[in-house]
């Protein structure tokens, strides 16, 4: 592979992500305060405070349906069997890693905005809410935020 396609290849994930992610967040949020009655500016308190676990999954459902709709817009996934094995596992790993990288910079945009409120490191934040506190609001949005990168990679990286 030579630069110039890895390059390509890395801005055509962003720019796939973020044509999932807008709709996804413009969608859940519509839903939110249409469907569930829940004002935009008590949002963080539903999710910190009262661990509402319907406003994560609305996330964690819109997040899912957008990206197969949108990373079968992309293209059809190439057979790997075409492939000789170490030219698939480099792809498979490149996917991973481009899966893990848009993942880790979901996670920080998202819980790092909500960790700067409490004071709290990003790693401090997930630890008390997601396994102190039990909150299955903000277990159902990192999951939205891991699905969208995964699937998309799926589709136009392997």
């Amino acid at each position: 592979m030579i630069p110039s396609d890895f390059l390509t290849l890395i801005l055509t994930e962003i720019g796939w992500n973020l044509a999932v992610w807008v709709p996804t967040t413009l969608l859940s949020l519509l839903f939110i305060r249409t469907v569930l009655g829940v004002p935009m500016r008590e949002l963080a308190a539903e999710i910190e405070d009262r661990q509402t676990a319907a406003i994560g999954a609305v996330f964690f459902w819109a997040s899912l349906g957008f990206a197969l709709l949108f990373s079968r817009m992309v293209a059809a996934p190439t057979p790997m069997t075409d492939l000789p094995w170490s030219q698939a596992f480099a792809w498979l790993g490149l996917a991973v890693g481009l899966s893990l990288l848009l993942f880790s910079l979901g996670v920080w945009a998202v819980f790092g905005t909500l960790a700067r409120r409490k004071g709290e490191s990003v790693s401090g934040y997930l630890r008390r809410e997601l396994v102190a506190e039990h909150n299955l609001a903000l277990s159902f949005v990192l999951g939205a935020l891991f699905l969208v990168p995964v699937v998309v990679a799926y589709h136009v990286t392997l």
